[in-house]
């Protein structure tokens, strides 16, 4: 199946339905791709996150997590993804860029997007609560 296909399957995807459980195959073939063909999916997976209904947890969201680590090189659709519609999946994966030790990508400070995050008045308050203890966690004293 070619990269196209996939991509397209993954924007077909409504991760707020059992269309969701079909990520864990796609991914599965993604993996027997040439690594920069594969990368081109980068943006479709964060991109399911951005469709999720907040709140709503599945085990194969972490699927996509680490499959989106794994094809590496993804910091900079990550930013986009976060700047597009911040989620807590996206979020997540900067705190775990964080934890790393990265502390930006590129001209992005990690901790001042999240900082920027944490002023806007749409973000939920869940949202909030999440933003400000990745903020407490990765201030320096």
């Amino acid at each position: 199946m070619s990269i196209e296909e996939l991509i397209d399957q993954l924007n077909a995807i409504n991760p707020n339905n059992d269309s969701i459980y079909e990520v864990d195959s796609i991914i599965e073939l993604l993996y027997k791709l040439d690594s920069s063909e594969a990368k081109k999916a980068i943006g479709p997976l964060l991109k399911i996150f951005e469709r999720l209904d907040e709140g709503h947890y599945d085990e194969v969201l972490w699927s996509i997590i680490h499959s989106v680590e794994a094809l590496k090189e993804y910091e900079g659709d990550l930013i986009d993804s976060v700047n597009r519609c911040p989620n807590e999946y996206n979020l997540l994966m900067i705190n775990r860029i964080l934890n790393s030790g990265e502390q930006s990508y590129k001209s992005t400070d990690y901790l001042s997007l999240l900082k920027k995050l944490n002023t806007d008045d749409n973000l939920s308050y869940f949202l909030k609560e999440e933003v400000e203890g990745y903020i407490d966690r990765h201030s320096k004293s």
